[in-house]
């Protein structure tokens, strides 16, 4: 059996430059990276909304006429793998606590679903569906 330098057989140094390489390219999937860009998508009879994901936020602008008091919602988020973690935020009287949607990436977009319930009901009306890259 062949020891190399730092005291590892050749098996050994194989096993872990493997690991590091499965390691290192799961990252990238797991955060905002793999998902960043401007989404589009139609709410339901009332018209389309916009999200720009990426640099650790979500800005979602809504459709006009029937959002028209504040039709745009920005929100500092993070990642857990797939799972886009909105945290409870003073900034927005609605969001009293932590929201979480599992983002899948589709062949021209991304589907959002919501994990458990979020106090943001215009957040979670406008996430949750089926968005096309734009």
């Amino acid at each position: 059996m062949t020891v190399g330098p730092h005291g590892m057989t050749a098996v050994t140094a194989s096993l872990v430059a493997s690991f590091v390489l499965v390691f290192a390219a799961g990252c990238g999937e797991g955060g905002s990276s793999g998902y960043s860009g401007d989404y589009k998508r139609e709410l339901s009879n009332e018209g389309e909304v916009q999200m720009k994901l990426g640099g650790g936020s979500v800005e979602l602008t809504l459709p006009s006429p029937r959002w028209a008091d504040n039709p745009t919602i920005k929100s500092n988020v993070t990642f857990k793998g797939d799972t886009l973690v909105f945290p409870a935020d003073s900034g927005m009287a609605c969001a009293t606590a932590e929201a979480k949607y599992v983002l899948d990436k589709s062949d021209n977009g991304l589907n959002v679903d919501g994990v458990g319930f979020d106090s943001c009901g215009g957040r979670h009306a406008a996430l949750e569906g089926t968005w096309e890259k734009t």
